[in-house]
């Protein structure tokens, strides 16, 4: 709810913005380390650092040098680090079963980050494009159009074995139709009803995601595909809104 100023001279709004400790008393917002996500891109192995040349600045780790840099996080004050997996070329299917596998990467990168930093907040990505041999973020049918429920099916499983490996918090990214009330479904039904879930409401088939497809190493999978009949169209805001 906003309130109109008292008209001039009776209402002078620079009152309020004279001098410094005025201003800090009446911000409104205040941006902070704890406002912030630390996003990782993590990779098999050990002492493995290779730089994202689509990303300058930004590499993927193996989980000894991930470890540094989430004890980083937490003497910085930065709540919760985001986990994005590098998965090896022949871990991946055309369904992305290795998704929901127990010891497969990202289980095995959780239960080490929360057994070393239990006060450092875990969260995942849950999505197949990392998984799957075609780069997209679902099963495909026989006639190559993804199958929304099957996808929302792998996606459970997917979430559950996050879960199970003790990760704080899932955000679905795939944009799959229901997923989320489904994902939410198959945690509470295992138990795990203190697992949160952060969602890409409103994710955009947009160029911009071609670095980051780049730095999970799903770009040479996708080729010259796209994620058209599932992410947003950009031009369409109302329709954005409404997803959220």
């Amino acid at each position: 709810m906003t309130t109109s100023y008292a008209p001039y001279p009776q209402g002078r709004p620079r009152r309020l913005r004279r001098d410094v400790f005025t201003r800090n008393l009446v911000r409104e917002h205040r941006l902070s380390a704890h406002d912030l996500i630390y996003p990782v891109f993590v990779l098999e192995g050990q002492q493995r650092r290779e730089e994202v040349a689509s990303m300058p600045g930004v590499a993927r780790l193996s989980l000894d040098l991930l470890l540094p840099v989430a004890e980083r996080c937490v003497a910085l004050g930065i709540p919760y680090l985001a986990l994005f997996p590098v998965v090896n070329a022949a871990c991946k299917d055309e369904r992305g079963s290795e998704a929901a596998n127990p010891q497969g990467l990202v289980p095995v990168v959780v239960r080490a980050l929360k057994k070393h930093f239990p006060e450092l907040g875990i969260m995942t990505d849950v999505a197949l494009d990392p998984y799957t041999s075609h780069g997209q973020d679902g099963i495909p049918d026989a006639a190559g159009y993804l199958d929304n429920d099957l996808t929302i099916t792998m996606l459970q499983q997917q979430a559950l074995c996050q879960a199970e490996a003790g990760v704080d918090m899932v955000a679905p990214s795939d944009m799959m139709d229901g997923r989320i009330g489904a994902i939410r479904t198959a945690l509470d039904a295992s138990g795990h009803i203190h697992t949160r879930i952060m969602a890409y409401s409103a994710k955009y088939a947009s160029s911009f995601y071609g670095p980051f497809r780049d730095a999970v190493g799903s770009a040479g999978n996708l080729g010259k595909g796209n994620k058209h009949t599932y992410q947003m169209d950009p031009a369409n805001s109302n329709e954005a809104l409404r997803e959220v």
